[in-house]
Order: structure tokens, then C-alpha cells, then sequence
């Protein structure tokens, strides 16, 4: 072979690799939310309520539903990089489900039902479901705000009534902003 196809080789391969590189990643993302979201509806039938002080499923605390979005993920405990690269994260000192500011934080990607990135179509008036092992909270929609990432005050935990607060970057490329959207609860359930 000439030193030219050698080069036009390589850089073919080199373009084939650029070209596939995001639909790999993006793959690897929707494969590992769907083996999380199996790992934790199969822990809900390995893990015994009587036996366990804080029962909760082992590959995430809950689910997080947002039915008028088609939307279902795992909630994993913290918001750091590693854990918001695989699901939607709890804020560490904030509310518990059905107990004053419950606050999550995700991504905001660009493959749809992936992450938030669906979140600006959330409306006031629709349902937010946190399923945990032995409780389904249902929470509605009410306000939607912007706000600088060192505003704060949308992580209050003394509200008259408990809420969800659901965070994500806006706009997504260059996430000068927090777009928040929020809810109250509005019924509690025991699951079987």
C-alpha cells in the first residue's frame, strides 16, 4: 500500500469513529438507566421490609414517574457527577419523600426520555410520582422558575406542606441557569 492510502485509511476509520462515538455513548446511557431501573424493581422483591431498618431498594432509594412525559427513572442518593451520569440524584440534606423539600437534581441530556432533559415540557397541573419500596407519593406540578446555580432558596426545607423540587441545567449547553419546577404533595400511598 502507498504512504497516501495508508493515510486516507486511517483517516476514514478516524471520521467512521468520530461520526459512531456519540451514538455509543448515548447507547451505553440509555443501557446502563434500563439495567438500574431492572436492578431496582427486581431489589423491591428481594429485599424484606420487616427485616430491614430503612428499607429501601439496593440499587436506588426510588423511582421517579412523570407520566405526561413518558418518563421513569431510578433515584440515586447524592448528586455528584458519577451519579447524575447514571440517574436522577437526591440532594443530600434535603426532604425525604412525602417529608418537607424533597429536591432532585439531574442531567439535562439531549436523548429524549433521558435524564431531564424533558423537564421544560413539565406543566403546572401534572403529576409526579416517587415510588419507594412500601410508599407511592404523588405529588402535582405548580410553579416553574429559572434561577442563578447559586440560588439557593428553592432547596428550603421549612414549607408549610411537603414538595419535590426538580433541577436541571438551562440551557443545556452551557448551564448559566438552574430551570426549577415544583410540586406538592397531594397523596400518600401504602403498597402491599
Amino acid at each position: 500500500m502507498k504512504r497516501r492510502q495508508v493515510i486516507g485509511l486511517i483517516l476514514l476509520l478516524t471520521g467512521i469513529l468520530v461520526i459512531l462515538w456519540p451514538t455509543w455513548t448515548t447507547y451505553q446511557k440509555q443501557t446502563a438507566t434500563a439495567d438500574l431501573k431492572q436492578q431496582w424493581k427486581k431489589s423491591l422483591r428481594t429485599v424484606d421490609a420487616k427485616e430491614t431498618p430503612a428499607p429501601v431498594a439496593t440499587a436506588g432509594s426510588s423511582l421517579l414517574t412523570i407520566p405526561s412525559l413518558d418518563f421513569e427513572q431510578v433515584i440515586l442518593e447524592g448528586a455528584s457527577i458519577k451519579i447524575l451520569d447514571r440517574s436522577i440524584g437526591h440532594l443530600e440534606k434535603t426532604g425525604a419523600p412525602g417529608k418537607g423539600n424533597y429536591a432532585l437534581a439531574g442531567h439535562r441530556s439531549f436523548t429524549k426520555g433521558l435524564h431531564f432533559n424533558q423537564l421544560p415540557q413539565l406543566k403546572a397541573g401534572a403529576d409526579v410520582i416517587v415510588t419507594t419500596k412500601d410508599h407511592r407519593y404523588t405529588y402535582r406540578m405548580d410553579t416553574s422558575k429559572l434561577v442563578k446555580p447559586t440560588d439557593l432558596s428553592v432547596l428550603e426545607q421549612h414549607v408549610k406542606q411537603p414538595m419535590i423540587t426538580l433541577i436541571t441545567c438551562d440551557p443545556p449547553e452551557t448551564a448559566t441557569n438552574r430551570l426549577i419546577k415544583q410540586g406538592v404533595l397531594i397523596k400518600t400511598e401504602i403498597l402491599d
